[in-house]
């Protein structure tokens, strides 16, 4: 697999079987956060990879929402 964010090394290559590769892809490649975000003064995506949908979503809630950035500021719930 040469998919990013895990798989994309140089030199990374394996060959796996059919279901050990559908296996790999749904572990690694399903749940991938895309939002872009400001770091060192370049955009770059975020690429973290979690175990699920609804992980995911709360991490882009948490991390990549504005307004519920502006909530947490006041000390609201989100």
């Amino acid at each position: 697999c040469t998919l990013p964010p895990t798989c994309h090394r140089p030199g990374h290559a394996t060959t796996l079987r059919s279901t050990e590769l559908e296996a790999h892809h749904a572990k690694f490649h399903t749940w991938v956060c895309q939002a872009e975000g400001q770091a060192m003064g370049s955009t770059k995506k975020c690429n973290k990879v979690f175990p699920d949908a609804r992980i995911l979503e709360l991490h882009q809630t948490e991390c990549h929402d504005p307004i519920a950035s502006l909530r947490k500021d006041r000390g609201e719930k989100i």
